[in-house]
């Protein structure tokens, strides 16, 4: 493999405190396409974090020094494009709803399969390429870059995660469509940017709305009572 080749590989860093979880995980990811690193505490992951930059980052919860959680934020601090899979045996809602909240990409339960978290990583980068390459799309001040997940809002550069953008994306090309919760989790299933419940849909639209606020003296969104979102048509 030449050095060209090399430099298309994309970089994955494991944030795991168990070596055999972090072995379970690396020898499942092909080595001709990922640049794959490791941290093994939340100091470490933080200080590789802030001094690189990675395509995609699996996250442990439970982790010495620094959480999950708290590493979450600064991942997402420095940047909103990085994709974020967190990787924990705290199964529960509240833990799931926290981590999207946190701007996590996807939550997986331990024990989990590793073929299929490869399956997983693999479809999401394929998918945030795929989004980077989609043509500009406008609503009034609002406009979709074809860079994906960032957002022209009165001329203002909003950064979205992916999952954000596709909702956005999905809502905007379907003004007069009420999309339900279960609709959106679908969607965002089927575009490969992981599985989402109804709560995490909510905390999607909730985030959406407060980044645009800020830039954007009309509501963006629109709640149909009992139903679901749409665009709001001013």
């Amino acid at each position: 493999m030449g050095r060209g080749d090399s430099k298309m590989k994309k970089k994955i860093l494991i944030v795991e405190d168990e070596e055999s979880i972090v072995d379970f995980i690396k020898n499942r990811l092909e080595s001709n396409l990922y640049d794959t690193h490791i941290a093994y505490d939340g100091r470490e992951a933080i200080s590789k974090i802030t001094s690189n930059s990675y395509d995609l980052i699996t996250l442990d919860i439970m982790l010495p020094h620094v959480d999950g959680f708290e590493i979450c934020k600064t991942i997402r601090k420095k940047s909103k494009k990085c994709l974020i899979v967190m990787i924990s045996a705290l199964d529960t809602m509240e833990f799931k709803t926290k981590g999207y909240d946190c701007g996590i990409d996807d939550y997986i339960a331990k024990p989990f399969s590793a073929r299929e978290l490869a399956v997983k990583i693999k479809a999401l980068l394929k998918r945030k390429e795929e989004l980077s390459s989609l043509k500009d799309k406008s609503l009034c001040d609002i406009i979709l870059k074809e860079e994906a997940k960032e957002v022209l809002v009165g001329g203002f550069e909003i950064e979205f995660t992916p999952s954000e953008y596709t909702i956005l994306s999905v809502l905007i090309n379907n003004k007069n469509r009420v999309f339900s919760r279960a609709d959106l989790a679908q969607i965002i299933y089927d575009n490969y940017l992981g599985e989402i419940d109804e709560q995490g849909i909510n905390s999607h639209i909730y985030h959406i709305r407060e980044k645009v606020r800020e830039y954007y003296d009309k509501e963006i969104i629109k709640t149909v009572r009992g139903m679901g979102y749409k665009i709001y048509e001013n």
